[in-house]
């Protein structure tokens, strides 16, 4: 059966977070931003983690106790189920990712996969070529000035490199509205490539409100006892149309994350 699904495609959990307000937050979001497109009736819900190389929050989630919630293992370890904690209805589904920085320091997010390597280990290339190998979803993730000069002339040749079909762009709210349409971005989609699209939270605290608020709409069959399998044959399907909805950052939101990203560092 053909079902409508609505994916954040780069979720980071962090510590500080609190997970109740980031899973009710999320489920918020992802209606309103569902509403942002012709189709309307409720969707499927998929969070897709792109945890980095110092955070280890999927792996624990089952040890996790969050008001009002429960999570449940699936037939697949690299996917969770998210309940209502008195009805047991499904709410959303989590499935395990990793956003893998490069020896050219590019991000590539290995989406519903296990799948890990170490910091700046693998050249662009070659970790595209081992999460396909390890049966996850390779994207290539734009962030500000990561896709300009040397590292853009690796952004092109791996477009260059791979078929539309085996490649996706990750798209975020770190790319804010007033920003335009990248070069390579654009280049990217007009030759088939495909956008996923995610919310992309920082480690500061109430970043969860992002949760959802950016994020790819689809449809396909979908099987909830094994809902990465399910999302990773939607995906890779050619045939399959992903719709970016919901928002990315303003000018006011962007700056500010912007000015906390540079504090941090300085720090």
């Amino acid at each position: 059966m053909q079902e409508t699904l609505i994916i954040d495609g780069h979720v980071h959990l962090y510590e500080n977070f609190d997970f109740s307000f980031a899973f009710r937050t999320s489920l918020r979001n992802f209606i309103n931003s569902q509403r942002t497109t012709k189709n309307r009736h409720d969707a499927i819900k998929v969070w897709m983690m792109t945890e980095r190389h110092d955070c280890e929050i999927f792996s624990r989630l089952d040890n996790k106790d969050i008001a009002g919630y429960k999570i449940d293992k699936t037939k697949e370890p690299e996917s969770r189920v998210v309940r209502d904690a008195d009805t047991g209805e499904p709410l959303f589904y989590i499935l395990a990712g990793r956003q893998i920085v490069t020896k050219e320091n590019l991000e590539v997010c290995a989406l519903a996969t296990l799948y890990r390597c170490g910091h700046r280990e693998l050249s662009t290339a070659d970790t595209i070529q081992s999460i396909y190998e390890n049966g996850g979803i390779a994207a290539l993730n734009w962030a500000p000035g990561k896709w300009f000069g040397a590292r853009g002339k690796i952004v092109q040749n791996m477009l260059d490199a791979h078929l539309p079909s085996k490649l996706f762009i990750s798209d975020t709210t770190m790319r804010p509205r007033f920003w335009p349409v990248p070069r390579l971005m654009k280049f990217a989609t007009k030759r088939g490539f495909k956008l996923i699209c995610g919310s992309d939270p920082l480690p500061f605290s109430g970043e969860e409100k992002l949760l959802g608020s950016y994020a790819t709409l689809t449809t396909g069959e979908f099987d909830e006892t094994i809902p990465a399998d399910s999302v990773r044959a939607i995906c890779l399907d050619p045939a399959t149309d992903l719709e970016p909805c919901g928002h990315r950052s303003g000018l006011f939101s962007f700056a500010k994350r912007q000015w906390k990203i540079m504090h941090t560092r300085k720090d």
